[in-house]
């Protein structure tokens, strides 16, 4: 393409090269700027990434910017900045305009950063009002950019061209500048450019001088080309990347295209170079001689070099030579070993020649049916998308600060990066061709402001242009980049026609790489290469792996969201990746937080997210969601990243016989370049270690290995896991020797010796009642019972309570949202007021049953919203040694839905400030991310237990834990000890009501308490915040539960916390018994102990054992349980009015755990009746009958829509009133809802009909699909 293909103008709209000159005091607005058309004025074809060299020694370093014949123009610009286009100083490339008074800016640089204009946030949606092609329509006036209409930056410096560049051509060129610009050379308009994130070359050879030059460029925030920049990320402008001038011959090298061809064998190989000589001068050019040659990294040849003439070309015109060279068995590249040859290109004229090289990997990309091979071999996908952008300096990223994000990703086991969604800095591919990384390259283009409908960009031909102009520029760039092994047309921009150009445009350069585009769907009608999703559930992707009639390699683009507290299930989704050939792999979104540094108050510094910089409008807090944070520290996901990505399996195979398997999950090299360790370790405390004899499994094999661990002699109440891990034997370029690449942690089944408590042998205890409050005394502790709280007021050990004010152990159910929870959980706790449970004390009770035990009992019925419920049965006993052991039965009533944690809450003294545990750690992790941490002793305070989200939420979670101890500075320690199933514990310095409403972590107060969260179950992360939920089994539904715990009281000083942390716990009591009633009225108890006789008693009637489950509509049951030999239970459960005692319902089919036909009447429009869709979903009709339970005088029915979302919402229906249920008549009603209807519908009758059943049949659906929904059907009767 030339450079006259660059401009497609709108008529008369691209002439203002002289008239901007002519007119510059009106200051309009150039026409370029709001023309999608017009990509470029003057501007060179997208080319390779190249640089001439003065020499081979410069050519085979092969750095660019290190070339004899490059001058960078990196560095202090003056600068100047408005915030509308009107205000701009227009003559300023003038050369006779003073700028001596403008301030100085960095280049590269994003103004907004350094203080100029307001930063914005979006994910999706225009930050000007959307109007293409204009960007300077009126926004409604809360927008920012009403006043910042379009900001201009005005840049000027001055530069020097060697006169060893004399008589040579000379070009500039813009690596990146945000959005549009336009660029002058001693006062004369050199050209434009639009496309923010592809390199613009300008030949400026006859707007230079010898001595000083002066360039001046004026840079537009907004312009046409940010309609199709509306990727998720801040919006920052300015020239942000490298500024270049460099120098050729007059007759030049202008673009090369270097593929590598493997044989049938994929041993030798065939190198290819396909070169555009063009002749930049102004006399036809004389024949010369183009020669390749290839050179191993060390710089000794690799190949006999090869050679063609080129004729004598043209002025102005170029030509099209193709050299071909055999090479004899090349190392092959790939992300495990990425081998580089140099190839160098020399164009000879005579006396005058130029030297051009690149870096070359030998590698070969096939798909064979819906296989993804590299050189012959399927390979696998594991990373991430990647923005560029770093907290303190934006868009703008340094080699140095890309090779930390390298050095990061390889060593967590990441061979992938998507350049989501734009063509990245050029020095980020031949970093990934050095380090090993296989990159998804995308271009510049995302639309999703204007959806993927028919508003999309995708369609309208005026659009057409600028689609083909990026992916062009994108791949004509990165061509010759072995990293690069896939081509992606774009992100979220819809699938038109403009996109079926790109395509063509792209397969007419390199009709070798795959391409992608995930707007293109997967199956017959998608035209790339590569079958693609975002965000499918675990379960989907795995019937994408199994399906039948797909043909294509499954890429799933984006998934695992990693906002905030988050990216559940990663674990699952690799799993799957590494069972099924047919699944290429997948991207993280994404790879870090894109927070940004406010420090525009001293006083207040912080990283920032939507809103932080008072922009409007923003997407708040969707701005951090990586794996790692902002400034490159780990976020507890990146271990669990690095485990479930870790190419190293490791798995039990017979843990009593010391037998594991290693299997060798990478696709090119042995196992020889690792070492093999192990350790056992004792309740956390290494015992022993060793290491495996040098390993030599090959890609995709398996070898059983015995670890000679000494034989156990265990512990009573001890726990031993053994460790085996992976460690680099040699230094790479990522990672020094010794770097572990692999673990895996196994516990290992022992029989150790029980060891009981004889309670008969503690100190004996007192107890005294004042009050409400019950006081128990022991040797060197109390602790105090308040019977009007239910719960504990104060632990004292040494004359020191630990409690803090009403901090004793209270039912905890909910969590401040980790902003995933909100898309799906936290609705519900908030709607049925888990946050602000109102606690009712309905019995206490006290009991000494023998003089070392003191046993209390509390039911607490907590009460919310919207008819939710809860009571808490907690026994409280109390030992002669201090210790505490406490059984829980807490019993939700109401809306199954879902709960944060099925838990209890402690405030304890703030001077507590230390936390030990035996649990996961020492990160924080949950049910549904916890892979990555194992099993050990750790130890921390409980400030660094906060992990540093920006938004203060609920975190450090620890799962598996077996005790966790809470201490400080000669303080006693409170240790918490599991009862049975191990506990999910946190410690933390602010509580769940604190953290909720604040915005930024650095506005949160002075701590006042440790809060010290024990939990039998915690709720999952997932990734909802754009993804699902968590999986089915990481959800804490409001069933039934109990579990148990105990405290004990320890003294200051005490240093071996692991003995009291499996002392024996007496078993010589009835745990607490479960009541549950279902949405039929229907009451089931339940107890654990083995041949308990429970009995209970309605609404204080008489005692009956139970057997079998009973109607109740509401009313409170005392329960008791008693075992031979076992100290018994008794408790009491709470039942308000359930709604099966309004009226009776049944139905059709139903959706378990989500469409139960009782929530058609149980008054709560949230809720919905739903047809069966999971395990074979019948077809309509469907329907529901209500029993009244007595006739009505019915005058009205009135139904009430699904209101989440449309799916099964009623169409075509027909509605029956009977007394009769085995004989409907005639319909009552019958006809259409409308189809967008989310208000109650109300059907009014001419008479009233006596009628005791009702029957509403659903004949169809809104959107024709095979199930029913009803949030509500309601009657109006007759007063």
């Amino acid at each position: 393409m030339d450079k006259n293909t660059h401009l497609r103008i709108l008529t008369g709209l691209c002439l203002s090269l002289v008239l901007s000159v002519i007119c510059p005091a009106a200051a309009p607005l150039p026409p370029e700027i709001e023309n999608p058309e017009c990509l470029g004025i003057n501007k060179e074809p997208a080319h390779a990434t190249l640089m001439p060299y003065a020499n081979l020694k410069e050519a085979l370093a092969a750095k660019r910017h290190d070339s004899s014949f490059c001058l960078s123009l990196n560095g202090q610009w003056k600068f100047y900045w408005v915030p509308t286009p009107d205000q701009r100083p227009v003559d300023f490339y003038k050369t006779d305009f003073d700028v001596s008074g403008w301030k100085e800016i960095p280049v590269p640089s994003n103004w907004q950063v350094l203080g100029y204009g307001t930063p914005y946030y979006r994910n999706l949606g225009y930050i000007f009002q959307k109007d293409w092609p204009r960007v300077m329509s009126e926004p409604p006036k809360n927008y920012t950019a009403y006043t910042e209409r379009n900001p201009v930056g005005s840049y000027r410096r001055e530069f020097e061209v060697p006169k060893a560049w004399q008589d040579r051509r000379i070009f500039l060129t813009f690596d990146g500048v945000d959005s549009a610009f336009f660029v002058w050379v001693n006062g004369q308009k050199v050209g434009y450019s639009v496309n923010s994130r592809n390199a613009a070359d300008f030949d400026i050879t006859k707007y230079v001088k010898p001595g000083k030059n002066m360039v001046a460029v004026e840079v537009y925030r907004f312009s046409s080309g940010s309609y199709l920049e509306d990727q998720d990320m801040w919006r920052l402008s300015g020239i942000y990347r490298n500024v270049t001038l460099w120098s050729t011959p007059q007759v030049h090298i202008r673009d090369f295209f270097i593929k590598t061809d493997l044989d049938e064998h994929y041993k030798n190989a065939t190198l290819q170079v396909t070169a555009k000589v063009k002749n930049y001068g102004d006399k036809p050019s004389q024949a010369c001689t183009l020669t390749a040659a290839l050179f191993n990294i060390e710089g000794k040849t690799a190949a006999e070099k090869v050679q063609i003439a080129v004729p004598g070309i043209e002025p102005g015109q170029e030509k099209t030579v193709t050299l071909t060279m055999p090479v004899k068995a090349p190392a092959k590249w790939t992300a495990e070993t990425p081998t580089l040859y140099t190839t160098v290109l020399t164009l000879a004229n005579g006396k005058e020649e130029e030297i051009l090289s690149a870096r070359t990997g030998f590698r070969e990309i096939e798909i064979k049916g819906r296989l993804f091979l590299v050189n012959g071999v399927p390979i696998k996908l594991k990373g991430a998308n990647r923005h560029e952008h770093w907290p303190d300096s934006g868009h703008y990223v340094t080699e140095e600060k890309m090779i930390r994000d390298l050095e990061i990703l390889k060593q967590g086991n990441c061979n992938h990066v998507r350049t989501c969604h734009y063509s990245d800095d050029p020095r980020w591919y031949e970093l990934c061709d050095e380090y090993g990384i296989y990159l998804v390259a995308e271009a510049n283009v995302e639309s999703h402001g204007y959806g993927y409908g028919r508003e999309s960009l995708s369609h309208p031909k005026a659009w057409e242009a600028a689609h083909v102009d990026r992916n062009v520029a994108n791949v004509e760039n990165f061509k010759n980049h072995p990293s690069v092994i896939i081509w992606s047309l774009g992100n979220e921009a819809g699938s038109g026609q403009n996109f079926l150009a790109a395509l063509r445009a792209i397969k007419a350069i390199d009709p070798d790489r795959p391409t992608h585009y995930e707007r293109f769907g997967i199956g017959n009608d998608n035209p790339a290469d590569i079958d693609s999703q975002m965000y499918t559930g675990v379960g989907g992707v795995e019937q994408i792996a199994n399906s039948t009639t797909l043909t294509k390699p499954f890429y799933l683009c984006e998934y695992a969201h990693a906002m905030f507290n988050s990216m559940g299930s990663i674990g699952e989704y690799n799993d799957l990746f590494d069972k099924y050939p047919t699944l290429l792999g997948g991207a993280i979104w994404e790879w870090q937080d894109q927070g940004l540094w406010n420090n525009r108050d001293p006083k207040r510094q912080f990283m920032a997210y939507g809103g932080g910089f008072g922009e409007v409008p923003n997407d708040h807090y969707f701005i951090h969601k990586g794996v790692i944070f902002s400034d490159r520290s780990p976020k507890p996901h990146y271990p669990e990243m690095k485990r479930a990505y870790q190419w190293i399996g490791i798995e039990a195979e017979d843990l009593a016989a010391g037998k594991v398997k290693i299997r060798n999950k990478y696709a090119f090299i042995d196992l020889s370049g690792f070492q093999g360790h192990w350790s056992l370790t004792e309740d956390g405390t290494e015992i022993d270690r060793g290491m495996f004899k040098a390993l030599n499994i090959g890609p995709g094999e398996e070898q059983l290995l015995t670890v000679p661990f000494k034989t156990i002699n265990p512990k009573p109440g001890a726990e031993y896991f053994l460790r085996v891990w992976f460690v680099l034997a040699k230094k790479t370029l990522w990672a020094k020797a010794g770097f572990e690449v692999a673990a895996a942690q196994f516990q290992v089944p022992v029989i150790a010796q029980t060891v009981t408590m004889d309670t008969a042998k503690l100190d004996s205890l007192t107890f005294s009642e004042k009050e409400s409050q019950i006081i128990v005394s022991g040797k060197d502790f109390s602790v105090v019972f308040d019977r009007t709280e239910g719960t504990i007021t104060q632990l004292v050990r040494d004359k020191v309570n630990l409690l803090a004010d009403g901090g004793g152990p209270k039912m905890h159910l909910w969590r401040a949202p980790h902003r995933n929870d909100d898309m799906w959980a936290y609705r519900s706790w908030q709607d049925y007021g888990l946050d602000d449970l109102k606690r009712t004390v309905l019995s206490t009770s006290l009991n000494q049953p023998q003089p070392s035990v003191v046993r209390i009992e509390a039911v607490i019925q907590a009460t919310g919203k919207r008819g939710f419920s809860a009571t808490h049965s907690a026994i409280y006993t109390i030992y002669g040694d201090g210790s505490i052991l406490v059984d829980n039965a807490i019993a939700p009533i109401g809306r199954r839905i879902p709960l944060a944690r099925m838990g209890v809450r402690m405030l304890l003294d703030a001077k507590l400030d230390q936390f030990s545990y035996l649990g996961r750690g020492p990160m924080e992790n949950y049910s549904d991310r916890k892979r990555g941490f194992d099993v050990g002793l750790y130890s921390s305070s409980v400030k660094d237990q906060m992990t540093p989200y920006a938004k203060p939420m609920e975190c450090g979670n620890h799962e598996d834990v077996r005790w966790a101890a809470v201490g400080g500075k000669r303080m006693p320690t409170l240790l918490a000890q599991a009862d049975g199933d191990n506990m999910q514990v946190s410690a933390l310095p602010y509580t769940d009501e604190v953290m909720t409403p604040i915005e930024y972590t650095v506005d949160l107060p002075a701590s006042t308490s440790t809060v010290l969260t024990l939990a039998a179950r915690t709720l999952g992360v997932g990734s909802n915040g754009c993804g699902p939920r968590p999986l089915d089994q990481y959800i804490v539904w409001s069933d039934p539960a109990t579990f148990s715990y105990v405290l004990r009281l320890l003294p200051a000083g005490q240093e071996n916390l692991s003995s009291a942390g499996r002392l024996p716990i007496p078993q010589d009591r009835i745990k607490p018994v479960l009541g549950a009633r279902d949405m039929a009225g229907l009451v089931t108890l339940s107890c654990a102990a083995a041949g308990a006789k429970i009995e209970y008693a309605i609404n204080g009637t008489g005692w009956q054992t139970y057997t079998t489950p009973f109607e109740l509509t509401s009313g409170t049951v005392q329960v008791r349980a008693a075992v031979p030999g076992q100290v018994p239970y008794q408790g009491m459960l709470v039942f308000p009015e359930s709604p099966a005692a309004k009226w009776n319902i049944k139905a059709s089919s139903f959706e378990p755990d989500e469409g139960e036909p009782i929530h058609a009447i149980d008054g709560e429009p949230d809720t919905f009746w739903h047809s069966r869709y999971s395990g074979g979903a019948p077809s309509h009709p469907h329907f529901l009958i209500i029993d009244f339970k007595k006739p009505q005088d019915i005058t009205a029915v009135i139904y009430t829509p699904r209101q989440d979302m449309s799916n099964g919402r009623l169409k075509e229906y027909e509605i029956y009133l009977s007394n009769d249920p085995e004989n409907w008549g005639q319909p009552a009603f019958k006809g259409q809802f409308p189809p967008n209807a989310r208000r109650p519908q109300t059907l009014k009758l001419d008479a009233p009909v006596n009628a005791r059943y009702l029957k509403i049949v659903a004949l169809s659906e809104v959107s024709n699909q095979a199930f029913a929904s009803i949030a509500e059907i309601n009657i109006e009767t007759k007063q």
